[in-house]
């Protein structure tokens, strides 16, 4: 078994299907023009830290896709479930199953690093899960070293308790849980002013 996985969620860059919470400060191609560089950005800064795949919702042969295996991403896989939290649970299972430790990444935090995954990693040796969350109350990275479906069903995506409830039901069942400092990810139009002055888009 290798040690780590990291998986970096990512949806393709189409547009008015990313993003869409940054309309109307953003046109529709803008904003997945921006998708598409935090993405990027994101693979570069993370792909130092290990084995790292794509795991993509959309067209897996998007030239975006193609330009993060160039920057350092081992491959692109494609998200099978009906909701976020199946897709992650079976990122998860899959990965699980060749590594010791998966590491879920999102792409909207460009703050993400090497050293966040050092530190979830870490943190997992005497944890049975790891999050940097989110300012709004999600996560932008997760860390576990075994499957834990009590973190993935019936959860309610994209709101600010997705963090409460997930360490409520991991409570609820007994798991150790580390939770790192927390780093802003870019949802609406006033997290804008949380984009790094080198990332291009």
């Amino acid at each position: 078994m290798a040690e780590l996985l990291i998986a970096q969620l990512a949806r393709a860059p189409v547009a008015g299907q990313v993003k869409t919470r940054l309309l109307p400060a953003l046109n529709p191609q803008r904003a997945a023009d921006l998708h598409a560089a935090m993405v990027l950005y994101t693979c570069r800064r993370l792909a130092p830290a290990g084995t790292l795949q794509l795991w993509v919702d959309g067209d897996s042969a998007d030239p975006l896709f193609q330009a993060c295996l160039a920057a350092g991403a081992d491959s692109v896989q494609q998200q099978r479930g009906d909701d976020l939290g199946a897709r992650m649970a079976h990122i998860v299972s899959v990965g699980l199953e060749k590594f010791d430790k998966v590491i879920l990444a999102g792409s909207d935090a460009p703050g993400l690093n090497a050293s966040h995954v050092a530190r979830v990693a870490a943190a997992l040796d005497g944890a049975d899960a790891a999050f940097v969350p989110a300012t709004d109350g999600g996560y932008v990275m997760l860390g576990l070293k075994a499957r834990s479906p009590e973190l993935f069903a019936g959860l309610p995506w994209g709101t600010d308790r997705v963090l409460e409830l997930s360490l409520a039901a991991l409570a609820e069942s007994g798991k150790r849980v580390k939770v790192l400092d927390p780093l802003p990810d870019v949802d609406r139009p006033d997290d804008l002013r949380f984009l790094p002055e080198d990332l291009v888009w």
